[in-house]
């Protein structure tokens, strides 16, 4: 389906499709004429402002190859003849009919079968995937050229032009992320993922097809999406940006990721599931660039934005509840650049052996905990360089996957130990404290672990203690992948609850914490109510009006 408005420029048009391919004709390499060309866009650098602001440059713009792109041959009639993708200088080969009329058509979309499929379509306008084309022509009898660019639409004091490079800068931004992963797995195969982005996508919650997507963010249903609100918040061109929520993606479908989402900031003391997920993200960012200076571009003529620099800030609340730390340990572990207590050179290769083993199949939440204890375990020649780059960080040595032996609790009472051990005729003492913020940060959430050593149905019961009382949630995940809710206490505004539920022997683990997000106490207890499953009050009705909130990844 067409965009309602097509602006015309020399040699090339900005067009917009609906996902899919046409059929293609029946020409061969070296049956028919050949049609060859380059295919480039403009990526629009950064600049640091000498006041510490960061903005992009259109004084040097430049003209970059789009790899891997989707190109097609295209009859006078509409008829898809030929297609195939560009190599990593943009040069793309076509074959056709002699004398045929024929343009070229280049999909905003990276593919390969069987390796990838990654499409940038505008959310705004039905899902449409974003194309540039060149007018129609005559092929003759011999090879022909024909380049095509797609330009930023800058003319030197705003966007006057359709931002036709915007698509393919994303897409090459998730080209360098994927060839990362490449270099460590030759043989991955990365599943389907489409990005919305669109001009009218805006920092402004509601209506997606509208634009109104909060953030730039991952939504765990194979969807990136990315702001493009000129002269207020653009990414498309912000690649550690893009790579950040790539990492999100990556995470859901080659590791694993136990985030609850939600806002986070390089200062805060985060809940452990979200300051690695985020600390990742960060830290992907700047492996798959090899550029350590993560920014983001906004304002007026994009020129407001900010940076970090993801190697050598300055510790702020270091710890291992704090992004900022998470994403210096993984950047210290990659790269070549030892410094300070950074003796090791892993590469990328340890690092995603580990996310997509160990951290995706480990009985605890994933964390900084469950990552360098199986980092430590598989490269166990480097485990005292290992600990010497995480207590940088103020984060003593690593021991298992449950993050044991802690010293450092961020000034919370209540967060350690990270996790406590329930047994069956016994309780322990919960407590929320909301001193760091509310629903994703530390103290917010208690983890509990729990070992069910036969079948039976079991009862958990969250009481007010202390005479602090707030709304209990009682969540409960067998332990191991995927680790997804078993059930959820069904009780909504009550001072307490209880999570009733069949249980087979395994290890679980519970998370507790109050709905209301008041500072409040509960005492927590497990009882065994029978030894065979009573089919009554089944929880998994229950679980389908009431699930854990999970915010999206940004």
């Amino acid at each position: 389906m067409f965009k309602n408005l097509f602006k015309t420029l020399p040699f090339i048009i900005f067009l917009s499709f609906m996902t899919g391919c046409s059929q293609i004709g029946g020409v061969t390499p070296g049956d028919g004429v050949k049609i060859t060309g380059t295919v480039t866009f403009d990526r629009v650098p950064v600049k640091v402002e000498t006041y510490g602001m960061i903005k992009l440059d259109y004084n040097n713009i430049q003209k970059v190859a789009a790899k891997n792109i989707l190109v097609k041959a295209i009859s006078d009639t509409g008829e898809s003849l030929y297609e195939t993708t560009t190599d990593k200088n943009g040069v793309y080969n076509l074959y056709v009919p002699e004398n045929s009329n024929v343009k070229v058509r280049v999909y905003a979309r990276m593919f390969q079968e069987g390796k990838w499929d990654v499409s940038v379509v505008d959310n705004t306008s039905q899902k449409a995937m974003y194309v540039i084309e060149g007018q129609l022509h005559n092929v003759g009898t011999s090879t022909t050229r024909r380049n095509l660019h797609a330009a930023s639409g800058w003319s030197g004091y705003g966007y006057t032009a359709p931002r036709d490079a915007a698509p393919f800068a994303i897409l090459d931004s998730i080209n360098q992320a994927m060839q990362k992963v490449i270099d460590s797995k030759s043989n991955v195969t990365f599943p389907q993922l489409t990005v919305n982005w669109s001009t009218n996508n805006v920092a402004a919650g509601g209506d997606q097809s509208m634009g109104q997507i909060v953030t730039s963010n991952y939504d765990g249903n194979s969807n990136l999406w990315i702001l493009g609100d000129a002269n207020s918040d653009t990414d498309e061109y912000d690649d550690h940006i893009i790579v950040h929520e790539w990492g999100h993606f990556f995470e859901d479908k080659f590791s694993r990721s136990d985030s609850i989402g939600g806002p986070h900031s390089a200062g805060d003391s985060l809940d452990i599931r979200v300051a690695f997920g985020e600390g990742w993200g960060n830290a992907l960012s700047a492996i798959a660039t090899d550029n350590p200076i993560y920014f983001d571009t906004a304002g007026p003529n994009q020129s407001s934005g900010w940076f970090m620099d993801i190697e050598n800030a300055s510790p702020q609340n270091p710890g291992w509840f704090s992004e900022a730390s998470i994403q210096r340990i993984l950047y210290d572990l990659y790269d070549a650049n030892n410094d300070g207590s950074d003796n090791l050179s892993l590469g990328f290769a340890p690092i995603f052996d580990t996310m997509v083993n160990e951290e995706r199949n480990t009985p605890a939440f994933t964390s900084i905990f469950s990552f360098i204890s199986a980092l430590k375990s598989n490269n166990s020649r480097y485990a005292n360089k290992i600990d010497q780059i995480v207590s940088s960080e103020q984060i003593s040595s690593i021991q298992d996957a449950y993050g044991n032996y802690r010293s450092n609790s961020a000034n919370g009472t209540f967060t350690n130990p990270i996790y406590r051990t329930l047994n069956i005729g016994q309780r322990v003492t919960q407590c929320n404290k909301n001193r760091n913020g509310v629903y994703n940060k530390l103290g917010n959430r208690t983890f509990i672990k729990v070992n069910i050593p036969s079948s039976g149905y079991y009862n958990f019961t969250a009481q007010p203690y202390g005479g602090e009382y707030g709304d209990p949630d009682i969540v409960i995940y067998k332990a191991e992948y995927p680790l997804e809710s078993m059930g959820m206490s069904p009780l909504e505004g009550s001072s307490s609850d209880t999570l009733e539920m069949n249980l087979n022997p395994g290890d679980y683990l519970v998370e507790v914490y109050d709905a209301s997000f008041n500072n409040s106490c509960f005492n927590v207890s497990l009882n065994q109510m029978g030894n065979s499953y009573k089919p009554t009050k089944s929880f998994s009705k229950q679980q389908r009006s009431r699930k854990p909130k999970r915010l999206p990844q940004y």
